[in-house]
């Protein structure tokens, strides 16, 4: 698949998501939104294959042939490893999907981290993690919107910083494995 549009289908879901949430858009308004940005992201591939500069919205332009494409990549957690005494979760506000982990063992999985590009993103699709119950919420983690270099964040409290810490190993989408160490966590790429 196109990389320009496997990258927007996912934002597409986002977006109609949150415009059938926050405005009580309609499934067809919401559908011909998503027909609007495939077109112009179909129009941008075409142009790219003709050796025209090509518009990336949000990063800027590249030229055709360039090595390093400025569109971000999905990144999927598709292994937690859990090195705590306690059970951890991680639910994704986005789809209200939910991973818990046993004490001290490992979970496969598949949850894709969340693009956030403001406060109200974070509040709403960010991944929350939690250990033993929904009380003692840790932190937010969140692929920056903003950085097309596919930045895993996290940051403590539900607002969008953009110098929040990465992720260690958190750069570049593809499979990832969450390691949650007693004082740390890092990713590491799978599969």
């Amino acid at each position: 698949m196109n990389p320009c549009l496997r990258s927007v289908t996912y934002k597409i879901l986002s977006v109609t998501i949150a415009l059938q949430k926050e405005f009580a858009v309609g499934v067809s308004r919401a559908l011909a939104i998503s027909v609007a940005v495939i077109t112009a992201c179909g129009v941008s591939a075409a142009s790219a294959a003709s050796g025209a500069a090509t518009s990336r919205f949000p990063y800027g332009t590249e030229s055709a042939g360039t090595a390093s494409a400025a569109m971000a990549e999905v990144t999927d957690i598709r292994e937690v490893v859990n090195q705590l005494p306690e059970e951890v979760w991680l639910a994704k506000g986005e789809d209200q999907s939910v991973i818990w982990v046993d004490p001290n063992s490992r979970r496969t999985d598949s949850m894709w981290i969340p693009w956030v590009g403001d406060d109200s993103e974070v509040r709403n699709k960010s991944i929350r993690f939690f250990y033993t119950d929904t009380s003692d919420q840790l932190f937010y983690i969140f692929q920056d919107y903003w950085a097309p270099n596919d930045q895993v964040r996290f940051f403590w409290t539900p607002k969008y910083y953009e110098h929040a810490p990465a992720v260690k190993g958190g750069t570049g989408g593809g499979r990832k494995r969450l390691i949650i160490y007693p004082s740390d966590f890092a990713m590491e790429r799978v599969g």
